[in-house]
């Protein structure tokens, strides 16, 4: 079902239309104090305005009145009055109730204060058809005829609008944000801001955000990617990044999509913000890719989208890794291993102990993350290893995360060797035992291999011996 399409009937959405049409009264929900946004919607910043001065000014180009209706003992410093609800019930239903009874007009559009990207158009578009949108009963249309309804609910106990008006229209969802934590308010900023702007033609949210398994906590960050002419505009210009508040600290970083940045924003509120710059007339080869198409598989979230990307993206995971490597890509994998354990053991013997350091724990410790993944497919293929490490502590062998605790260095030449042998100590268990259970018959010389990177640097672990 397309945009502007009632269920059972298709109507003219040509511009103009409903300019003319019923009058009505407009509702507005201001709210009050909320514990998941941490102080009362109503006043929150939004571009230049309060939600509550936004929310206002739509509904007054739409409606022939305009009554806000919350609890007066809030006291929200708002320049227009709030009718109270006469209520103690802290729901959207009795505010509708309120307003419904306080209008001079049968047809009522209601409107929540959280709810910054509606449109005067969409509200013209809900009067109309006397409807409300396809994902829930907010806003949407209400009538005095409904009252009764409406107040026998109250009356039973049930606080739900859902199924009051039976009327449903389709309507763009982006329009539809519902502002419920701080995050939201800024995914709501950056949608609208993209609207503004000719050169931008698709904001997308990834990553935790907008994945369904493992959500966001209070310590994810936000990851959007902008879709725009070009993106060096973006890259080369780090003022945009005001628009959505007071940046502590901004800087450019490669992403993993190829030769691209992204742009990392760090506000004085505390959110935190990676803004991935792509070239929108290769979105399509964007999504196809590998990395891409390993992100997007984990969900996505549009909020602004002129490129159709929403309708034409169909995401299935790429093919992942086998979860039995063959013999090719083990020996690969143990060769680079321990190439680079004697390379580290070489750096720290000529006194460059945090070139050894990186590598220990760095670049070692990233092969030491795929045999982990390996090892953990190899005892059940079902196991979701994610990638690049992501929630290894879920998924990862508990003995070999044991291990890894003592894998890691000080910036110490001692505690370096130390490291540099615990790693090569846990690799080479998971390299054996991974061996077993796949069923490989390549093998290295670990012993030969063990004794040349001690002759460069012994292992200084009490009672250690070269074949461990």
């Amino acid at each position: 079902m397309t945009r502007g399409q009632v269920r059972g009937q298709v109507r003219d959405l040509t511009p103009g239309h409903g300019s003319n049409g019923p009058v009505c009264a407009g509702i507005l929900l201001v709210g009050g104090a909320s514990e998941r946004f941490g102080s009362p919607k109503a006043l929150a910043p939004f571009r230049g305005e309060t939600l509550g001065e936004r929310a206002w000014r739509t509904l007054n180009e739409v409606c022939d009145e305009v009554i806000a209706v919350g609890k007066s003992d809030d006291l929200l410093d708002l320049p227009y009055p709030v009718l109270d609800d006469g209520s103690t019930e802290r729901a959207p239903v009795v505010g509708v109730i309120a307003g419904v009874r306080a209008a001079s007009h049968e047809t009522c559009v209601v409107l929540p204060v959280d709810c910054p990207l509606v449109t005067a158009e969409l509200l013209r578009e809900l009067v109309d058809e006397g409807a409300v949108p396809q994902t829930g009963p907010l806003p949407g249309v209400y009538t005095r005829s409904m009252l009764p309804e409406l107040e026998s609910r109250v009356a039973a106990g049930e606080l739900s609008l859902r199924g009051v008006n039976s009327t449903v229209l389709d309507v763009d969802e982006t329009l539809l944000l519902n502002v419920n934590t701080r995050r939201e308010l800024l995914m709501a900023s950056i949608a609208d801001w993209a609207r503004e702007r000719d050169d931008l033609r698709a904001a997308i949210v990834v990553g935790s955000q907008a994945r369904t398994e493992v959500p966001s906590d209070a310590w994810s960050d936000l990851d959007v990617g902008l879709f725009v002419d070009d993106p060096s505009r973006l890259a080369d210009d780090e003022t945009w990044v005001e628009t959505f508040g007071r940046p502590v600290l901004t800087f450019l970083e490669p992403t993993a999509f190829g030769n691209r940045v992204e742009r990392r924003v760090l506000y004085e509120t505390g959110e935190d913000v990676d803004f991935p710059l792509i070239e929108a007339p290769t979105w399509r080869e964007f999504a196809s890719t590998p990395e891409a198409r390993t992100v997007l598989a984990r969900g996505y979230r549009i909020l602004y989208d002129e490129l159709g990307i929403g309708d034409a993206l169909t995401v299935e995971p790429p093919p992942s890794e086998p979860s039995s490597p063959d013999s090719a890509a083990f020996r690969q994998l143990a060769s680079d291993f321990w190439y680079h354990a004697l390379w580290a053991a070489k750096k720290l013997r000529r006194g460059e102990v945090l070139i050894a350091k990186g590598c220990t724990d760095g670049y070692l410790k990233a092969r030491l993350v795929t045999l982990l993944e390996w090892h953990a497919r190899a005892v059940d293929p079902a196991v979701d290893t994610w990638h690049e490490g992501r929630f290894i502590e879920r998924w990862a062998d508990p003995g070999a995360l044991a291990a890894l605790e003592r894998a890691y260095a000080h910036y110490d030449l001692r505690d370096v060797a130390r490291a540099l042998w615990e790693t090569i100590d846990l690799f080479q268990s998971l390299e054996e035992e991974t061996g077993r259970r796949l069923g490989l018959t390549f093998e290295l010389d670990h012993a030969d291999l063990r004794r040349r990177i001690a002759e460069v640097v012994r292992d200084p672990r009490p009672g250690s011996t070269l074949s461990r």
